[in-house]
């Protein structure tokens, strides 16, 4: 062979290369039968990865759309999210649609607004947890009993445990105990992890106190809510 003869055969095999290269993509291709929904991407957007020979790009859209009707409720195609599988239909279910009528359906179809962003939904901070008062002790404590119990209501609020104290002070406060009675109308007039606010409680066990003996400072001001 010569050597301009061997040239030539390069630039045919180039052209070839070229031809294979370019017009190959632009035949029809097969296409996968499902398509999962990437960031960002829309229905026309998905229908322009299917290349269907002889269809228009409508065609592949309404094709798309008609074989996933559950995941477009209300017919909104501005619903697909990020992750989502769809079914891509055959060549022949989308050639059967004509292009006329899904050009047609598309304008109809895009006609309808995006939903709204759906609210950021506020926090709730939950209400606390009411808890019911200890009951009084059915038989009332002796003198001693009950001082016995002040004390231990005293060093159980030391130690930050409200309802153990709240229950030292209600028993010792019922058998008669005068201080006991005051503190106890200072917790219901402050309120604390055991009990809610009560000034009616609370003027009721100061009352209590008072009628013991117990000095309660005058005037009495009900703490500020």
């Amino acid at each position: 062979m010569t050597a301009s003869g061997a040239l030539r055969a390069v630039i045919l095999a180039g052209a070839a290369l070229l031809t294979i290269f370019f017009i190959l993509p632009a035949r029809a291709q097969p296409a996968p039968g499902a398509h999962e929904v990437r960031k960002g991407e829309g229905l026309y957007a998905v229908a322009g990865r299917v290349r269907y020979e002889g269809v228009t790009r409508f065609q592949v859209v309404i094709g798309i759309y008609r074989a996933n009707q559950e995941v477009f409720p209300d017919g909104n195609i501005n619903v697909l999210r990020e992750g989502q599988i769809l079914r891509v239909p055959s060549r022949d279910e989308v050639a059967a649609i004509a292009p006329a009528e899904a050009a047609r359906l598309w304008q109809s179809l895009t006609a309808k607004p995006a939903p709204p962003p759906a609210p950021p939904v506020a926090a709730v901070k939950p209400a606390p947890a009411v808890v019911a008062p200890p009951k009084p002790p059915a038989v009332p404590l002796g003198r001693e009993e009950a001082a016995k119990r002040y004390r231990e209501g005293l060093a159980l609020a030391r130690r930050g445990d409200d309802h153990g104290a709240l229950r030292a002070f209600l028993e010792a406060g019922e058998s008669g105990h005068g201080l006991a009675q005051r503190k106890l109308g200072e917790i219901y007039d402050k309120g604390n992890t055991a009990v809610t606010r009560d000034y009616e409680t609370a003027l009721k066990w100061y009352q209590k106190a008072r009628e013991q003996g117990i000095e309660i400072p005058k005037p009495f001001v009900r703490a500020p809510r």
